[in-house]
């Protein structure tokens, strides 16, 4: 999934120091840095909250070519820090991209699995955030042999992920994704990006994978979900300090050409959406507290 990326970054000077050297660290970052200030905005009204960290690790092993991964971000090994929240706990902790991890939560990151799997470094995520809404910490054993021992802050529990083979953007009530490409079409706008993972925080906080349950799911079913994400999305916007007319922006920016969060017919008109979010800003900013969790009007 990260070959047109590793080629990208080849192409670059390779810099031996702990930071995001490339576009696609760069987005992950930012993925990160939204994700965790919505998140940990909103963890006292998400229904599923859990103490986190704001950090997302990466495997050399889900590069075409492992090697020249590791000689490109200038690793000495396989596992490392992939991206890290702005003002999160492991930002404050010193962590920051390329750092090596040689063990999570005093467990070793275990031996390598096919070249293209994604099954360890998940696992690893796992267990990262197991520890931290466990323990309210997690010790991570750095490449240089030093322990970092992060305490976890609220959060929804909720994984951001920026999958740079799509364009789109989905949810499932435990991990929020976002298309590489989707970011390069809201040209980087920071709020406007807030508000298409805002809108698939909704979801999750929603729990609207079950609520449509497996399989086909009927048009009006789907239209009903995503009703309720557009006014929740103002909310938790509104909550992490984003200015929830960017919603309206972004919707009028994407709706006449069916992208990212408005795939097709079923998810309704752009006019028709930003109206209602226009509608449910109004009650927002009439609302005596921004608890969305007692506020918001589900749909019937």
């Amino acid at each position: 999934m990260r070959v047109a990326a590793l080629a990208v970054l080849l192409a670059a000077a390779i810099p031996a120091r702990a930071q995001p050297v490339d576009e696609l660290q760069q987005a992950d970052a930012l993925v990160q840095t939204i994700g965790w200030r919505l998140s940990h905005a909103n963890a006292g009204f998400c229904p599923r909250a859990a103490p986190g960290i704001g950090l997302l690790l990466a495997d050399v092993q889900t590069f075409t070519d492992p090697a020249a991964a590791r000689a490109a971000y200038g690793l000495a090994g396989d596992i490392a820090v992939a991206a890290v929240a702005a003002e999160s706990p492991a930002a404050t902790a010193g962590l920051a991209a390329n750092m090596v991890v040689n063990a999570v939560a005093g467990e070793p990151v275990g031996p390598p699995p096919p070249r293209g799997s994604w099954d360890r470094v998940w696992a690893l995520q796992s267990r990262l955030e197991q520890a931290a809404a466990q323990s309210g910490e997690v010790a991570l054993m750095l490449g240089d042999g030093r322990i970092v021992t992060v305490r976890a802050a609220p959060s929804c529990a909720v994984r951001f992920i920026l999958d740079d083979g799509k364009d789109n953007a989905g949810a499932t009530r435990s991990q929020v994704r976002i298309g590489r490409e989707a970011l390069v079409r809201l040209g980087g706008d920071e709020a406007m990006i807030a508000a298409v993972l805002a809108h698939e925080l909704a979801h999750a906080a929603l729990d609207h994978e079950t609520v449509l349950g497996p399989g086909k799911r009927p048009v009006a079913a789907v239209r009903r979900t995503e009703r309720e994400a557009d006014r929740l999305s103002v909310w938790i916007m509104a909550a992490a300090g984003y200015d929830p007319a960017a919603a309206l922006r972004m919707i009028r920016l994407i709706g006449p050409r069916g992208l990212l969060v408005i795939p097709g017919a079923s998810h309704g008109k752009a006019s028709t959406r930003a109206r209602e979010m226009a509608e449910e800003i109004a009650v927002l900013r009439a609302a005596p507290d921004a608890d969305w969790a007692r506020r918001f009007r589900r749909e019937p």
